[in-house]
This record gives C-alpha cells, sequence and structure tokens, in this order.
C-alpha cells in the first residue's frame, strides 16, 4: 500500500511539497539554458493568460496576438 493511499486529506498538502522540491531541485541544479528558458515560457504564460482573460476570451483575434 502507498504511503498516503489511504489518506487523502494529505494529497494535496504532499502535492504542493512534491512540486516546490522539484522546482528548487530544478532552479539549482538544472543547466542555465533550462532555467533561463523556464522562466522565459513561465513568464508567457503568464501575459497569455492575462491577455485572454485567465481564458475566459479565446476567440480567435484574442489567440492571433498571443502569436
Amino acid at each position: 500500500m502507498g504511503i498516503n493511499l489511504d489518506k487523502p486529506h494529505l494529497w494535496k498538502s504532499d502535492i504542493i511539497q512534491s512540486v516546490d522540491l522539484y522546482n528548487r531541485w530544478f532552479m539549482d541544479f538544472a543547466p542555465k539554458a533550462f532555467r533561463e528558458t523556464r522562466i522565459s515560457t513561465t513568464k508567457s504564460v503568464e501575459q497569455a493568460l492575462i491577455d485572454t482573460n485567465y481564458l475566459l476570451d479565446i476567440s480567435p483575434t484574442a489567440l492571433e496576438l498571443l502569436m
């Protein structure tokens, strides 16, 4: 049986901790190019969410502006 298989109330916390651990590892040990690309991509996604009103406006015109 898995460690938290019978404890779903702990899953959200475990997932958050796991993602945080991966992100810290990635930023500390991944090659510089990967880190820079990750930062750049994150900014692009953030801007796309803002530009589409958090995906509430995904019209063809709005999507064309993202290109």
